[in-house]
């Protein structure tokens, strides 16, 4: 069985307690450099990220998450 890489993605929390996450990347960096722009985007809507960071994350583990909107559990990086 392959041994699967981690990679990096930016998540971003919201007010009501939920989480998504974007930019999937094979460095920290490259994951960083999306961080900005998405701030710019939401900065004149009403709801805004409370938060961003970069976390670990495999791209099969992002992937599954794309389907839990508004995700509050616990155990996500």
């Amino acid at each position: 069985m392959p041994v699967e890489r981690i990679h990096f993605a930016v998540r971003r929390d919201w007010p009501d307690g939920g989480h998504d996450f974007f930019r999937l990347s094979p460095s920290p960096g490259g994951a960083q450099d999306a961080i900005d722009p998405d701030r710019q985007y939401w900065r004149r809507g009403p709801v805004r990220p409370t938060a961003y960071r970069v976390v670990a994350i495999s791209p099969n583990d992002f992937d599954l998450h794309r389907g839990r909107y508004g995700c509050r559990s616990p155990d996500c990086p």
